[in-house]
Formats: C-alpha cells, sequence, structure tokens
C-alpha cells in the first residue's frame, strides 16, 4: 500500500487474513487456476498462478520478543495488531478486500500522513531494540524516498546501534546488500555513519563523503566498462578500505559472505591500493600492467582507478584486459607439443609479447609459438 499510495509502480502484494489464511490461500489458488504452497508452522501460504505471478498470504497476528534481535513468537491477532507490527507507519497501512467495505484504507497508526509529510516514524519505542535490522530499512527508505526520520525515530535509532551485534550474519548481510544496491545507496552510506551504524558493524568502516564519492565512481566506471561488478560489494569495498589485512578478514567473517564475494572485496581493499602505486608511474610494460591487475579482476583494479586515475589502469580497463590469443592448446598439439606444463608456459609467453606489441595475429602467433617448441 505504501507504494500505491505514492504511485510507485509495484505487484508485490501480501493479503493478511483475520482467521485461516491457509484454508484462504487454497481457495484463492483454485479461484485463479494456481498453486498454493503451504507453510503451516508459520501460518503462511505462497499461491503461485499464471505466467510466474504471486501473492503471499499471512495470518493476521502480534508478534513478542524473547529478547533483543531474536526472532518473534506470535500468534493470532487482527489486522490492526498485524499493522502495529510493522516497521514504520508508512508500512502499516492495508485496504480492505471484503465485499462490504471494499477499498477501506485501514490506517490505524496515521501511516498515510506520515507518507505525505515524508516521515519514516516507529510505532512504538523498542522497535529498532526487538529488531535493529529495522535501522538499516530506515536509512534506506529515508534514501529512496527522500523522506526523514522524526526526531524521536532517530533518537531510538542512534540508542539502539549498539544491538546491531546482536543480528545474525544473514539477517546482518541481507540488510547491507540490500541498502548499498538501491539506487541512492550513497545517502544511505553517509546516513550509517551519522547514526553510528557503520561503527556497529566494525568501528573501522568509513561511513562519510569521501566513501560516497568514492562508490559513485566506483559505479560509473564499472557501467562504463561493462564489468558488472555487484553495487555492494563496490560498496563495500569502499567502506572497508581502511581496514588492516586481519580487519578484512574479521568483518568478511562476520558477515559470512559467499566465498568468491569476500575474495574480491578482500582483494580490492589489500590489493587495489599497492596497484594504483606500482603502475603511477607509468614505467611498466602492457604485459607487467595485465600481471599486475589481471589476478585479482576486476575488483582490485576498478578500487585502484577510482581512487585515481591512473593512465595504465585506464589503458588495462579500455584495451589490454581484452587481449586474448588467436590460438590455444589445440593449434600447440598440432605444431607437435603434447600434454605438458609447457602448454602453458608458452601460451603465457606468446600473450606477454602480444601485449607488448610483438605479436600482430594468427600467423605471427603460430611462428613464434614453433620457435618457443623447438627451443632446446
Amino acid at each position: 500500500m505504501r507504494d500505491i499510495l505514492l504511485e510507485r509502480p509495484n505487484f508485490d502484494v501480501d493479503v493478511a487474513v483475520e482467521g485461516d489464511a491457509i484454508e484462504f490461500a487454497r481457495e484463492l489458488a483454485a479461484a485463479l487456476e494456481g498453486r498454493c504452497r503451504p507453510h503451516g508452522q508459520f501460518g503462511t501460504a505462497v499461491v503461485g498462478y499464471g505466467d510466474g505471478f504471486h501473492v503471499d498470504v499471512v495470518t493476521a497476528r502480534r508478534e513478542t520478543y524473547a529478547a533483543p534481535a531474536a526472532l518473534p513468537t506470535v500468534e493470532r491477532a487482527t489486522i490492526e495488531e498485524d499493522l502495529f507490527r510493522r516497521d514504520f507507519t508508512i508500512n502499516a497501512v492495508a485496504v480492505s478486500l471484503k465485499a462490504h467495505d471494499h477499498g477501506r484504507l485501514v490506517d490505524p497508526y496515521a501511516g498515510r500522513a506520515d507518507l505525505d509529510g515524508g516521515t519514516i516514524r516507529v510505532l512504538h519505542e523498542r522497535s529498532f531494540v526487538d529488531d535493529p535490522t529495522r535501522i538499516f530499512r530506515a536509512i534506506r527508505y529515508e534514501s529512496r524516498f527522500g523522506f526523514r526520520m522524526d526526531e524521536q525515530t532517530e533518537s531510538l535509532a542512534r540508542a539502539a546501534v549498539g544491538y546491531v551485534n546482536r543480528l545474525s550474519a544473514a539477517r546482518l548481510r541481507d540488510e547491507l546488500v540490500e541498502l548499498l544496491d538501491e539506487a541512492e545507496a550513497g545517502a544511505s552510506v553517509t546516513r550509517m555513519g551519522e547514526l553510528g551504524a557503520a561503527a556497529a558493524i566494525h568501528p573501522q568502516l568509513a561511513a562519510e563523503e569521501e566513501t560516497t564519492e568514492l562508490f559513485a565512481r566506483l559505479r560509473e566506471l564499472d557501467r562504463k566498462y561493462e564489468l558488472e561488478v555487484p553495487d555492494w560489494r563496490l560498496g563495500l569495498a569502499a567502506l572497508a578500505r581502511r581496514l588492516s589485512r586481519d580487519e578484512v578478514h574479521a568483518l568478511l567473517h562476520r558477515l559470512n559472505l559467499p566465498k568468491r564475494d569476500a575474495r574480491h572485496v578482500a582483494a580490492a581493499v589489500l590489493d587495489g591500493p599497492r596497484i594504483r602505486e606500482q603502475l603511477r608511474d607509468g614505467t611498466l610494460s602492457a604485459a607487467e600492467i595485465v600481471g599486475l591487475a589481471e589476478p585479482d579482476h576486476p575488483d582490485a583494479p576498478l578500487l585502484a582507478l577510482a581512487l585515481e586515475d591512473v593512465k595504465p589502469l585506464r589503458e588495462y580497463f579500455e584495451r589490454l584486459q581484452h587481449v586474448r590469443l588467436d590460438i590455444g592448446g589445440a593449434e600447440l598439439a598440432e605444431l607437435g607439443l603434447g600434454e605438458s606444463p609447457r602448454v602453458g608456459e608458452i601460451l603465457g609467453e606468446l600473450r606477454r609479447r602480444k601485449l607488448n606489441g610483438e605479436l600482430d595475429g594468427r600467423e605471427s602467433e603460430l611462428a613464434a609459438a614453433q620457435e618457443l617448441i623447438e627451443a632446446p
């Protein structure tokens, strides 16, 4: 309802049922000639229909939290009680689908007024303590909609940031990834610094205006060179760029990132500045530039270029990264070289020569390969 009232297209439909949500979902699936996937433990169901469409159906419920940041205990309740468990008033709005009052706005906590006023407001004082992920969500909504937390909500967020360290790795990681993937994530980075949320993740994260500017350059370069690095990975590297080796690995362990992503972020933070320094004087050959940049492609050389517009790095992304041989192992076999460690060595030497302008096509590569094979 929030996005509908803001006139933002969105087909993320959630239906709350005062009663047996699973039985309602089964009837809805039958009416839509779709499929019902129930989750009896939680009193929820997903109704799939048509060409990939779905509706989430939930039982209207109230929640209690045994401890800060813990998962809630739930029980059936009215729609007003169900809305009270939402994070902010702007998300605590529903519309009736009942026949006798179809279209009636259910807005017991003045969410529509806060939408009109551009205000992010929690529904109760323990909201951020019960669920510290709401701090990151509030920041995200501020940036996405151009809204602002009201004074009390911001004060409560500042007071609750210490509970962030109680979040599971998965919950913290998912919120951070979602925040950094938003179009206006730069503003969120600065806001995390202002509220102390970044320091709650790690005290040395650089959530400041300089990071916002670096993040914007990283995104711009990523689009320019069509690298398709996830935005959140670029943002995390920018935030973590001042961390030591041990601190970087501790942070990545805390977030429990997939191994491939963790390796790229660590390489960007730890090797990006070194690549920039080594390429700054412009004395290295094309093959040496590739030798520095390629092992940690694309994150580390991209961060290096975002930190400083070093000409060899621009040359790497614009031309050198695309240089490939016209021949491979099959051609070496035809020249008489069987399976051997020399295959990789010779191909490596051929690419080095091609990068440095010593070879200019298939025939020259074959001739050079023949020489290398016959060399004692």
